[in-house]
């Protein structure tokens, strides 16, 4: 089983992309700040989107640009 998370953030930090993700609601609520599970690296953004849309549902994910 898939663990499905609520909270995605694709950020571009010196030629790589950071994937940061957790979860954003806790028992229905939402959470003032969310909590970061992990963050792991790609060396290009398709890879990073790829990676994000797996883990989380297209609408949570947020990508920062530079």
């Amino acid at each position: 089983m898939k663990i499905k998370y609520d909270y995605c953030k694709i950020a571009p930090h010196q030629d790589k992309y950071i994937v940061e993700y957790g979860h954003n609601t806790y028992k229905g609520n939402t959470l003032p700040s969310p909590i970061k599970v992990a963050d792991r690296t790609f060396s290009t953004e398709k890879k990073a989107v790829r990676f994000a849309k797996k883990i989380v549902a297209t609408e949570y994910i947020e990508k920062v640009k530079k």
